[in-house]
């Protein structure tokens, strides 16, 4: 497990800030609640998605389509444009590693990770890791599941299905969750971006010549400082301090070049950039590009194709969403062939066919909704009521039985289409149309 040293520096303090916002995100999100409805949740029992206002329902789930492929081909653009970003900077394993650091150095007065440190600091800080990961796993749960029924269940020490011995399963995640977390701070740590995570192996096919990385400028630093030379006897300016190595997240040794385990988060160029001040020399470790390495007077080129493809590209997502989002109908509709009355014809009066239809309503506030039958041939609706009234976020179900009458003729042909016209009584924008049909019995 690498222990990372403390540093002190300008892309330290940038960590530091972002840290505490994204984490305030974090630890805020799933408690906030607008008339009564959650900012985030992501019900899966219930499957509905809550997010931002916008509730998606299954069968809505485009919107959450075009918001992963949003995020995905953001993570592009800005890998392609600054570099390492998310992993250095807004990554979870990054700031979780960093939280759990801090706290420990707060319970062993900085004793964390030096030779000092003794077997009962290391069993006070595996202490409060533990429980730091049931907070933090029970945040997380807040995400998928309403944390008023989680604080009501823990009251209640209801932890099990009712008659059983079975785990809820709320539990169960809240368990393995805790586990992960736990074994990832506690043991697994920088092997889960060295060894499992993909991103730092398919980040070569997103970077480029005028990618921003950390790099080591070998030209002044080599040769650096042996171990039997004084300072000042070698010629290169790397005096092998070292401190590069001991500030990395990861334990790399960025003097060795790019590397798969390097999270591009500055801090070695914070370690280099006290060290050198201190021989009045400029850095050896500082973000730049492969072109400024082989051209130093040449600058950072923002447009290229590979920033204007996907910035190209994220553009046309937020349109679609945008425009999907303005032009939503909150209603959701499915129009089935009822089994039971499939095709009856009734002597001297004429052919029916029985229908469920299913309306959901998609908003946080009470549908009135019309039903309407459309066709060229001339139909009877033998429901009693065609307007039904659903609650916020609610679903009904409504069986309609349509009628041709035998003095209009059969029509030719074993079928005919017909429409189902679903409105708003309250807003006549909202409409829903499905498209059926009407069959009559084989003679």
């Amino acid at each position: 497990m690498v222990i990372s040293r403390p540093i002190q520096g300008k892309h330290r303090k940038i960590k530091d800030r972002i840290n505490i916002i994204l984490f305030a995100i974090f630890l805020i999100t799933p408690f906030i609640r607008f008339g009564g409805k959650p900012l985030v949740l992501l019900d899966i029992p219930a499957r509905k998605f809550y997010i931002f206002g916008l509730v998606i329902w299954p069968q809505e789930l485009y919107f959450l389509h075009i918001i992963l492929l949003f995020l995905g081909f953001s993570l592009f653009f800005w890998t392609a444009l600054a570099g390492r970003l998310w992993c250095g900077y807004a990554c979870p394993q990054t700031l979780f590693t960093e939280a759990y650091n801090w706290i420990a150095r707060k319970v062993t007065k900085d004793r964390f990770g030096k030779p000092s440190m003794k077997k009962s600091d290391w069993a006070v800080v595996y202490v409060v890791w533990f429980f730091m990961s049931v907070f933090f796993s029970l945040v997380f749960l807040s995400y998928f599941k309403p944390y008023e029924e989680t604080i009501k269940q823990i009251i209640n020490l209801e932890f099990f299905v009712p008659t059983t011995f079975i785990p809820e399963n709320w539990v169960i995640f809240t368990v393995l969750s805790t586990g992960a977390a736990f074994f990832n701070m506690a043991y697994f740590r920088e092997n889960l971006c060295r060894l499992v995570c993909p991103y730092g192996r398919f980040q070569v096919a997103l970077l480029d010549r005028f990618s921003p990385i950390v790099t080591y400028d070998v030209k002044r630093g080599e040769p650096r400082k042996k171990p039997n030379e004084k300072v000042g006897q070698h010629k290169g300016d790397c005096i092998d301090c070292k401190l590069c190595v001991l500030v990395c997240p990861t334990g790399i040794d960025i003097r060795d070049g790019l590397q798969v385990g390097c999270l591009h988060c500055g801090l070695c160029v914070d370690a280099c950039t006290n060290v050198m001040s201190k021989f009045n020399k400029e850095t050896l470790i500082s973000y730049k590009t492969m072109e400024q390495i082989d051209n130093p007077n040449s600058k950072i080129k923002y447009f290229r194709p590979r920033t204007v493809i996907y910035g190209t590209i994220l553009t046309v997502l937020l349109f679609v969403f945008s425009y999907l989002l303005i032009t939503r109908v909150p209603i959701y509709t499915s129009v089935l062939r009822d089994k039971a009355i499939s095709n009856v014809y009734i002597p001297n009066q004429g052919w029916r066919n029985g229908y469920e239809v299913h309306i959901g309503n998609l908003s946080f506030n009470p549908l009135d909704a019309e039903i309407e039958v459309q066709s060229n041939y001339k139909f009877n609706i033998l429901t009693e009521s065609k307007e039904i009234n659903i609650k916020p976020e609610g679903y009904e179900k409504v069986r309609i039985i349509l009628e041709y009458p035998e003095v209009e003729g059969k029509p030719q042909g074993y079928s005919v289409p017909i429409t189902f016209v679903i409105k708003d009584k309250n807003n006549p924008k909202h409409v829903k149309v499905v498209k059926s049909f009407f069959t009559f019995p084989v003679s």
